[in-house]
């Protein structure tokens, strides 16, 4: 199948100012073949041909969301100033297991994935959480994003260590009858860990538009030999890592406290800080370690809508680039973003660092994060010669914007406009692996209709039945991660996130 989008405004990413020229785009199989001022004397050569008039579109190249956990979807706006250790006790609560049907993990992940493709997200960066330890969430997952037509780049996440020696201080606070029962149910050993990513790998990397990656969840969650295993394997096979890094002060704590050193000189001590490593989130760096994350050219992805909404702190994400770190964007978790919609996230990253500095120069601009939603966002998954740009020989996943959008009026820099003005509804088509999967905002191979009332009713039951047992798992170790908590924060740290940098 070909597809020749015509005659529309195309973006031009070789320039940091993103120009837009009218031209077309040509599509034959999965991949871009050609681009210019006019291609329909080459395309009539295709006897399979779809032609999509673009002459009111903007044609740009589809957002990859470069951190999200679709497994939090029936918890959307459900919690409110809960810092991220207490927030982590609720959503994971250590003294309940949740057990969802393979079907309730397909709708909950179709859920995230709509959302997701109708705000113009081509490939989701999926963290999914795996708490059951079982291949069945990521392979409802994976089989959801297949069925809707999105990229999905999914981590098989591991962690070995027990709950409270993922917590500083904690071990300490809890009495002995609490800390017995939170011990009762022993963290998975780290070869089983291993043996469920490579099962899920053999199943799903490298088909369907999936990829499965290596997500160790967090260093201080994982054994010394568990992540020495993840670091070969990534070497071996040039595998990405993704992994939850300094998201908090208390995790900084947690350094000091388990490793008597920073959670960044602990990495590069397992052999995992590399071009291959993205850390998610990144806030409480010293000065030294985004020098080294600089020096091994490592990612960050950059998720302020959960930073914000945890109060985790800025991450001081200029400093990193001028430093070689790679910046993308994600939304992060729907239980702390409370949404999949990049839009929201792109607003808030272009506004929230031109506060605390009044060099303005030093501000991140719409550029800035639209190259984090594309380019960068694709580096994080070591994806960058196939996707985030529009050129030839590229996959073609591609969007189209309705420059007629009120929004759009008149249209100065579109880049600008996405950041400022308009919302996701301006995204009317999407193209992944050179299949329309939106058409005039009307997702093609799946029927919302059919899935709507089926989700709805499979989010209510997780609302009446799981919500209050997870709450109740989650009472009887609050008294004391109030206790960590303020003991973390009230430890003095060579790092003090501002609200810019």
């Amino acid at each position: 199948m070909a597809i020749l989008i015509r005659n529309g405004l195309v973006i031009d990413q070789s320039l940091p100012e993103h120009p837009f020229t009218r031209g077309d785009l040509l599509i034959d199989g999965d991949r871009i073949v050609a681009r210019g001022a006019d291609l329909s004397e080459r395309a009539a050569g295709f006897a399979d041909l779809e032609t999509i008039d673009a002459s009111d579109k903007l044609v740009m190249p589809g957002f990859i969301d470069a951190h999200m956990h679709s497994n939090e979807g029936f918890e959307m706006g459900r919690y409110d100033n809960l810092p991220l250790e207490i927030w982590l006790s609720e959503v994971y609560p250590p003294l309940f297991a949740n057990q969802m049907s393979w079907r309730d993990h397909y709708l909950r992940a179709m859920l995230v994935a709509i959302i997701s493709l109708r705000s113009g997200v081509t490939t989701l960066q999926d963290d999914v959480i795996n708490i059951s330890g079982t291949p069945d969430a990521v392979d409802a997952t994976a089989t959801a994003f297949r069925d809707v037509g999105l990229r999905g780049w999914i981590t098989a996440s591991m962690w070995d260590e027990s709950y409270c020696n993922s917590l500083p201080f904690i071990g300490d606070l809890v009495p002995a009858e609490l800390k017995a029962r939170l011990e009762a149910t022993p963290a998975p050993d780290w070869k089983a860990q291993i043996e469920l990513f490579e099962e899920l790998s053999k199943n799903w990397h490298g088909k369907d538009n999936m990829r499965i990656i290596l997500g160790p969840c967090g260093p201080q969650r994982c054994s010394e030999r568990l992540l020495q295993e993840v670091a070969s394997l990534s070497e071996a096979r040039n595998l990405p890592v993704h992994c939850h890094v300094l998201e908090t002060k208390t995790q900084a704590v947690t350094g000091q406290e388990k490793y008597g050193r920073t959670l960044v000189e602990f990495l590069k001590d397992m052999g995992l800080m590399t071009h291959r490593l993205t850390m998610n989130h990144a806030i409480w760096l010293t000065d030294s370690d985004i020098a080294t994350m600089g020096a091994a050219g490592c990612s960050t992805t950059h998720n302020p809508l959960a930073n914000l909404k945890l109060g985790s702190g800025v991450s001081p994400v200029r400093k990193m680039m001028k430093a070689g770190v790679n910046v993308a964007l994600g939304c992060d978790g729907v239980a702390s973003a409370d949404t999949a919609d990049i839009f929201v996230a792109f607003k808030v990253a272009a506004g929230l660092h031109k506060i605390g500095t009044f060099d303005y120069n030093d501000w991140i601009s719409a550029h800035d994060v639209y190259d984090m939603a594309t380019t960068s966002a694709a580096r994080t998954s070591l994806m960058q010669e196939d996707v985030g740009t529009l050129a030839e020989g590229k996959l073609a996943d591609i969007i189209l914007m309705d420059r007629n959008d009120w929004g759009f009026m008149p249209l100065h820099d579109p880049i600008k406009k996405i950041a400022f003005s308009v919302n996701s509804d301006v995204v009317t088509h999407s193209i992944v692996g050179g299949k329309v999967v939106m058409r005039d905002r009307k997702l093609t191979a799946i029927s919302e209709d059919d899935l709507r009332g089926e989700i709805a009713e499979a989010a209510a039951r997780f609302e009446r039945d799981i919500c209050p047992a997870m709450s109740k798992g989650a009472a009887d170790v609050r008294p004391y991660l109030d206790q960590m908590y303020a003991k973390a924060t009230e430890r003095a740290l060579p790092i003090h996130p501002r609200v810019n940098s």
